[in-house]
């Protein structure tokens, strides 16, 4: 029985792939700095040139890493939001979910704050993580909105402001669980439904008295 030839694209699909998941086990046990290009190679099968065919740099291979791993979380969410419940049930879905991926795979959330770390001392790298958010953010935006205009008519803030805040409410309940692990997960879906909540109150014209803010504060 013959096999089919591999196409040069075929195979430079095949290294790649084998240099990623070598990476991403090399970069889960002994962290960025303490991984080198000769290593992944090695462990992948393949030579330093193979590595330096495919990607510039480890930095470079890394974000490759967390690109397929922020579309597969915003894929995720889109499914997760696209159900007929109630726009509150759906936050919470949602929100359970992104939890379990992480629960899922926990050294994939250790890695990705020790390279927020590292890019606080690369401003280069840092400028590649910045912009890797920004898509994010701005996928995420088009899912919000997508999702909230089946709700409201008017949003009470604009939807690249929420997508902001989302974002940033999901990275620090992330850091702050590993820092404390007893930190419960359902945590954070009530935050979620909370702030939906909040929104939701906002488009009908609740707004927080100033006088309560003061003197909650």
């Amino acid at each position: 029985m013959s096999t089919r030839t591999l196409t040069r694209g075929e195979k430079q699909a095949v290294t790649r792939n084998a240099l990623l998941r070598s990476a991403a086990k090399l970069f889960r046990s002994r962290g960025l700095e303490g991984t080198s290009v000769d290593q992944i190679a090695r462990d992948a099968g393949y030579t330093k040139g193979a590595f330096y065919s495919n990607f510039e740099s480890k930095e470079e291979l890394y974000l490759v890493m967390l690109d397929e791993r922020f579309a597969e979380q915003l894929d995720a969410l889109d499914r997760r939001l696209s159900g007929p419940t109630d726009p509150d049930a759906q936050a919470r879905h949602a929100a359970e979910g992104f939890i379990q991926s992480f629960r899922d795979d926990e050294d994939w959330k250790r890695l990705y704050f020790e390279f927020v770390a590292h890019a606080m001392r690369d401003e280069r790298f840092r400028d590649e993580l910045a912009t890797r958010h920004r898509a994010l953010r701005a996928r995420l935006t088009e899912i919000l909105r997508g999702w909230a205009g089946r709700f409201v008519d008017n949003p009470p803030m604009p939807y690249e402001d929420i997508a902001a805040m989302t974002d940033i409410i999901s990275d620090g309940f992330l850091l702050d669980r590993m820092v404390d692990p007893e930190l419960d997960e359902d945590l954070y879906a009530t935050m979620v439904a909370v702030f939906v909540r909040g929104l939701q109150a906002m488009a009908v014209g609740w707004e927080p008295d100033p006088a309560d803010l003061v003197r909650s504060a």
